[in-house]
C-alpha cells in the first residue's frame, strides 16, 4: 500500500504593529495572548486570549491576504501568526 505524505514547515512570527501577510500555507492561526490588545483580522475580531485558526483541505494552499489591526484596552500589541507551510511531497510504499 502506498501512502503519500507532505512534508511541512511550521513558521511562527510575532507582530506588534498593524500589518498584513499573504498566507501561502495550508493552515494559519492568529493568536492573541491574554492581557494583550484585541486584534481584528480581515474584519474578524479576536479578543485577548483568543485565536482564529484557518485550515484548508488536503491539496489546497491558502493564498489569501490577511490584514490585521490592533485595538486598545490591553497591556500592549501582541500577535502571533503560526503558519503550516508545505515543503515537499514524500511518497512511502
Amino acid at each position: 500500500m502506498k501512502t503519500n505524505f507532505t512534508q511541512v514547515k511550521t513558521d511562527i512570527k510575532f507582530y506588534a504593529k498593524n500589518g498584513s501577510i499573504t498566507a501561502e500555507c495550508v493552515a494559519v492561526t492568529f493568536a492573541v495572548p491574554s492581557g494583550a490588545n484585541p486584534v481584528t483580522v480581515n474584519g474578524y475580531p479576536i479578543p485577548a486570549g483568543g485565536s482564529l485558526a484557518i485550515e484548508l483541505s488536503a491539496g489546497q494552499i491558502d493564498m489569501s491576504r490577511y490584514e490585521f489591526f490592533f485595538g486598545t484596552g490591553g497591556s500592549g500589541n501582541e500577535l502571533y501568526i503560526i503558519r503550516i507551510i508545505p515543503a515537499m511531497d514524500l511518497n512511502n510504499d
